[in-house]
Parts: C-alpha cells; structure tokens; sequence
C-alpha cells in the first residue's frame, strides 16, 4: 500500500512539473508564495511548531511580527518547491542568471590551498539552487544527500540536482567519496541544520542546544580541507544572491572533541547569524530542538 502512494505522490510531482515548466519567473516564484500560503492558512502543516520555534528564538518580537515571519517561511518553501521542478528545464547560463555567487573570492581562495573545499549551510532560502550554481560556474562539486521514503521521488529529485553536473553523494555511505573527491581538491556541500539524535554534536543555536553534525568538522581536520559557509538570500527581483564565508580552523588542535565542538559551533553561529538577518528564509518547520542533552543522558543510565 504504501509503494502505491509513492507512486501516485511521484506521478503527482511528475504532473506538476509538467505544467509548471513554461512559466515565466515570476509567474512561478507568485505561484510558490500562493502555495505556500495555501498551506499556512488552510493546511497548517507543522504550523504549531514552527510557531513555537519563533516565540522561542524571538522572544522580543510580537505575536503579529512571528504569524508574519511564519507565513513566510511558507512562502519560502512553495517557491523551493516550484523553483526545485523546473531544474532540469534550465541551462548553466539560465542558472548563472538566476544566482550570483557573491564573495566567490572566497571560494577561490580556498580552493587554493589544494585540500578541497567542505561547502556547509543550511535549508535557507534557495538552498537547491547553490548546488547548480556552484556546479553551473564550473565548480567541481559533490553533494551529500539524505534518502528520502519515497524512492520513486529520490530518485527524479537526485535526478533534477546533478541536472548541472553537481554529484549526488548519498548520506550514510559518502565518507569514502567525500574524502576522494576533497583529495581531488573537488568541493563538497553538506547541510548541517538537521536534529542528529544521539549521532550529534550539541552546539548552541539561539540560545538552546542543539544535536548537530559533526561530520564536515571531522572530515576537514582529517583531510585539511577549507570549510566556506554559505547562505542563499532571495532578492527582490527574484534573483538568489549567495554569499560565502570562510570558517576559520585550527588544524595544529587535532580533531580533538573541543576543536570538533569549536568549529561546528562557528558554522551553526553564520547560519544563525543569517537566519537572524533574514528569518523568513529558515526552515522554521523542522524539529531542530528535539534531541536534548538531558535525553541522551538519561539513556545512558
């Protein structure tokens, strides 16, 4: 039963990126942000906690100001999800029109140093489309993924990402490739926003404890490679701006658990850093906070 309705979710997506694919930009991105607001008043999904997330990493900001950074955030991920379908439909230039890479310097330089570049984020704005661009402005890239249920949908999804020669790298099985490709001095993108259960790290994001990756900290103090952090802002004209940051690293410290913690905290502080600027463009849906600290403990008695 439940193969059958991934099957018909999959055909479903097929259909809507079928009609979707001739419309102009603009008429696309407006028909994210209807969608996306359909969801938030009528089909409140998760809603409740994406709520609860503001009042508690806003506290400062009034009910009227979080409603509002809330259907926003809807906005966001209905625009994602149209902009995400028409992939395969754009060339590199399409998508070199769409995104700019600001502070690519940055990249470049850390390109220099020959060990590889470790790419870290956030689900922030356009997240997908940094992946293209990277790979659309020549950028040999590879992306780590997680698996979705649904295989039919993985699948055409994975298949829309590596549209501009950007590789999908599966979460789970990747350290081998992750670290061949860094070797390469190749760049790797990883999002490290995700709750990580008892796998993870907890790092500080507003003001609560979080259970992070630790992966792009450790890999990096193994291999030497750089780690830019990035976060793709929306403009006004319905461009994406993304904008790099280097992390600084330690390397002499070793991948002592101190340096692991001190370097995952300062890429969590830039995508906080951000999210503050513009919080409309978080993920406020994702049950970030889940696993805390007092739960793991009380496991380990």
């Amino acid at each position: 039963m439940k193969k059958i309705r991934h099957y018909i979710e999959y055909k479903l997506l097929l259909g809507i990126g079928f009609l979707v694919r001739g419309l102009s930009r603009s008429t696309l991105l407006q028909l994210g942000r209807t969608v996306g607001d359909f969801i938030y008043f009528f089909i409140p999904v998760r809603k409740a906690i994406t709520l609860d997330h503001l009042e508690l990493s806003f506290p400062d900001k009034s009910v009227s100001e979080r409603k509002k950074i809330a259907r926003g955030t809807y906005q966001n991920f209905g625009m994602n999800i149209f902009e995400h379908l028409c992939i395969p439909t754009l060339s590199k230039d399409d998508i070199r029109d769409i995104v700019t890479l600001a502070d690519e310097d940055v990249l470049v330089q850390a390109l220099k140093r020959k060990r590889g570049v470790i790419i870290v984020g956030g689900h922030f704005g356009n997240w997908e489309y940094t992946s293209s661009a990277v790979a659309a402005y020549g950028y040999r890239l590879g992306v780590v993924v997680a698996e979705l249920s649904n295989q039919y949908m993985d699948k055409k999804i994975n298949e829309h990402r590596e549209a501009t020669d950007a590789v999908m790298i599966p979460k789970g099985a990747s350290t081998r490739s992750v670290i061949r490709l860094l070797r390469e001095n190749g760049a790797v993108g990883m999002l490290m926003d995700q709750d990580e259960n008892e796998e993870g790290i907890f790092v500080d994001f507003f003001g609560r404890p979080c259970s992070t990756a630790k992966g792009p900290a450790v890999i990096a103090l193994k291999t030497g490679a750089s780690i830019v952090f990035f976060a793709a802002i929306r403009q006004p004209d319905g461009t994406i701006k993304v904008v790099f940051e280097p992390v600084e690293i330690d390397y002499e410290a070793g991948a002592t658990e101190e340096n692991i913690l001190d370097i995952t905290q300062r890429c969590t502080a830039r995508l906080e850093h951000y999210t503050r600027l513009y919080p409309d463009h978080w993920f406020w849906m994702h049950r970030r906070w889940k696993t805390r600290p007092e739960m793991l403990q009380s496991l380990a008695l």
